[in-house]
């Protein structure tokens, strides 16, 4: 698909250091999702290499090594490769003169919203892809300054929406939504698995909400003893978290094999205290396994209580156990038709679709910033 050349853009999308994350996934797919609608797109990220401890800092040097040999062989982030133009920038903050000029500029981070914010005009007008409620990464004070800055804000949940509406007082704001990629979470009919499984994407930071789900896991190990758990992440498990028996962990699975993680589960978590969209559970449904979440936010959006899963509160590792349960106890009958509801529901969910709403907005963007400048 492409748009027609009178109405390409040029983008610069403004990363901060690059890693594993959704929110750099999702970053990078809905830009070549704009690559393909026909628009020039470059994503600058910070390049610059770790700092090296003090040789006298044995426990730090330690630990620098430990991490780096378990990197090797692994995808360090997702900005290895893409469609659209890679800018790696070799020092912080990225800088006007790092970037094209351009039509517009997206910052992606709340830093990266004081990076660009006097940015000049060849660079574009200023936009703000707000991937999540960014409290917990700084000062909170300087955070929220970012969401007052008068740049386009776009969200992609609209508990996000609702945020930037009601309390930073900005109506103007579009949201769009993370898609799946559907040639690699494809549904396919399955039944339950021979041994009852759960599965759930592991974060080392509080927020998402780790301890909730172990907890919740060992819980259902109470009256299902062979309960098998599937997990994996970009950290290894830290010992606080006390992991539940019967746990497989994949570190840093290779891209490939996550579908069909998701495919040996019979109940996938989103665990979180709070999450911007939440791109392990909307993949999971895509691969058709029933979801059990916290009211965290951006889950809220593609879950539909009682029909694709469940939604409990936040923290609540009981009611989030006894829900599980729920899913794991159900008859083939009933579980197989939660399961094809979960792909079936989310199947709205395309980056093609979402690039499509972007693009509507830029260049709606671009025409009334010609207006006001004529």
């Amino acid at each position: 698909m492409s748009t027609n050349n009178l109405r390409s853009l040029t983008i610069n999308w403004v990363l901060p250091r690059p890693g594993m994350s959704g929110g750099i996934k999702s970053n990078r797919l809905i830009a070549e999702a704009m690559v393909r609608r026909g628009h020039k797109v470059s994503i600058l990220y910070v390049d610059k290499p770790p700092v090296k401890p003090a040789w006298w800092r044995i426990r730090s040097i330690l630990r620098y090594w430990s991490n780096r040999l378990k990197l090797i062989n692994k995808q360090k982030h997702h900005l290895e490769t893409s469609t659209a133009c890679l800018i790696p920038v070799k020092e912080m903050p990225i800088l006007a003169s790092h970037a094209p000029d351009a039509d517009i500029t997206i910052c992606t981070w709340w830093e990266t919203a004081y990076w660009i914010k006097d940015w000049p005009q060849t660079k574009g007008i200023k936009a703000y892809f707000i991937r999540h409620y960014e409290i917990y990464g700084g000062a909170p004070d300087l955070i929220r300054k970012t969401y007052k800055l008068p740049f386009k804000k776009l969200v992609i949940a609209g508990w996000l929406q609702r945020l930037m509406t009601d309390v930073y007082q900005d109506s103007n704001v579009t949201v769009v939504p993370n898609g799946v990629d559907w040639k690699q979470f494809n549904f396919e009919p399955r039944g339950k698995q021979p041994v009852p499984t759960v599965g759930f994407l592991y974060g080392i930071v509080d927020w998402k909400g780790a301890e909730t789900a172990f907890e919740a896991i060992r819980l259902v190990q109470e009256r299902i003893p062979n309960l098998r758990v599937v997990c994996f992440g970009s950290h290894p498990i830290q010992s606080k978290h006390r992991p539940p028996d019967n746990l497989e962990y994949y570190f840093r699975p290779d891209q490939t094999l996550i579908p069909r993680l998701y495919k040996q589960t019979d109940c996938w978590l989103m665990p979180s205290v709070s999450e911007g969209f939440g791109m392990p559970g909307l993949e999971a449904a895509a691969c058709g396994c029933p979801l059990v979440s916290t009211r965290c936010g951006g889950p809220e959006d593609y879950i539909k209580e009682s029909h694709n899963g469940y939604l409990v509160e936040v923290g609540n590792s009981i009611e989030m156990a006894n829900k599980i349960i729920t899913v794991l106890k159900m008859d083939l009958k009933s579980w197989t038709t939660m399961s094809q509801n979960s792909a079936s529901y989310v199947k709205c969910f395309d980056w093609d679709t979402s690039a499509k709403i972007l693009e509507k907005s830029l260049l709606e963007l671009k025409h009334c910033h010609k207006l006001n400048n004529n």
